[in-house]
Formats: structure tokens, C-alpha cells, sequence
């Protein structure tokens, strides 16, 4: 199934999860958030130094918490790109013979489990886990013209956050650390996406 057709059905079991839910008295919360994507390990840079650069990621977020247990359950979609540091590109110059660029486009989609402390306090902490699929896609631009690869891979993440309360809302930060499984011919990859965002409904 093209990735297209594999977001729209992320996105309605979503809402069918969201509306099955509502119905048990259990009031969904959405977020938006925004931030950088740092990668690390060989996304970041090879021995050779070559790898990808620190970016910007979006993130949307459906949460709900079920009454009898101790964790909330959260479905993430987020998107994000990363362009070729300069060791990389005079590398793919080099072997290539004319300027040459490459980028990463990440749309992924994740299942989480998050635990927030208990306290009364406004700002609370928070840990955050799961599993998702990643869609990656390659570009390679080169003398006026530009070649893609894309495939979509399992990957996890694991990370905590803090919320800061408000009335209705919640601002929240938190870092995380997502792997994803290796394409083909490429490193496996992996980040570190900051985001600060905001949530509507009950804290």
C-alpha cells in the first residue's frame, strides 16, 4: 500500500479509537507541537564525517487516558527532514562530479505509552515510549535533476517530557530518542527530535 494510503488509515483508527473512547466517558486530547531533530550516531556523521544536519520536525498527537489504568495511551504523527552536512555533500560532489545535495524526509506514525507523576504540581514529568513505522525517503539532487528512494521501516522511541497546566490546556516539552531500521544501502537512523507543543483538554 502507498504510504498515502498507509496515513489516512493511521489516521482512522485513530479517530475510530478516539470515538470508541469518547463513548466510554474517556475525553480525548489533541496537540500540536514543533521542534528540532538532532541525529545521532551515523545519521549524525560517519567515521568519514559524513551524515545529516541538525532540522526542524512537526508533530500532531491524539491522547487519552483510561480510567482504571496508570498510563495514558498517545498516537503520534509527525514529519521532518534533514539535509546532507557539508562532508556529505563534497563527498557526493567528488564521486559524482557536479554539485550534488541529498536530503531525508521522515513521516512516521507511533503508538506510546506515557506515565505522568501523580503530583498536584503544575508542571509534572513525564516518560514516554512506543513503536511506529517511519516512511523515509531519499532525494539526491544532482545536476539539475533529482533521484528518490523511499521505504517504510518499523522503529521505537523512548523519552519524558514535562507539562506545565493550564486552564484547558497544557504546555509541553520533551525530548526523545527514535531509531529507526536501516533502508537499504543506507545507515540506520536515528534522532533526537525536541518539541515543544501545546495539548487541549483535561491535563
Amino acid at each position: 500500500m502507498p504510504w498515502p494510503g498507509k496515513a489516512a488509515r493511521a489516521v482512522m483508527v485513530a479517530s475510530l479509537t478516539a470515538g470508541a473512547a469518547a463513548a466510554q466517558g474517556v475525553h480525548p486530547r489533541f496537540g500540536l507541537g514543533a521542534g528540532l531533530t538532532a541525529p545521532v550516531g551515523d545519521y549524525h556523521a560517519t567515521a568519514g564525517g559524513q551524515g545529516f544536519s541538525t532540522a526542524w520536525h512537526g508533530l500532531a498527537l491524539l491522547a487519552f487516558k483510561l480510567p482504571a489504568l496508570p498510563v495514558a495511551f498517545r498516537v503520534d504523527v509527525s514529519y521532518g527532514s534533514n539535509s546532507a552536512n557539508s562532508a556529505l555533500k563534497d563527498s557526493l560532489t567528488s564521486r559524482l562530479g557536479a554539485p550534488t545535495d541529498e536530503k531525508t524526509k521522515l513521516a512516521g506514525a507511533s503508538v506510546n505509552l506515557t506515565y505522568q507523576s501523580s503530583s498536584a504540581a503544575r508542571v509534572k514529568p513525564y516518560a514516554i515510549g512506543g513503536v511506529g513505522v517511519y516512511h523515509t525517503t531519499i532525494s539526491v539532487s544532482t545536476g539539475g535533476s533529482t533521484g528518490d528512494r523511499a521505504a517504510t521501516k518499523p522503529a521505537w522511541n523512548l523519552g519524558g517530557g514535562l507539562t506545565f497546566g493550564l486552564r484547558g490546556v497544557a504546555l509541553f516539552f520533551e525530548a526523545r530518542y527514535v531509531n529507526i531500521a536501516a533502508v537499504s544501502g543506507f545507515p540506520r537512523t536515528t534522532f533526537l527530535p525536541f518539541t515543544t507543543g501545546i495539548r487541549f483538554g483535561a491535563p
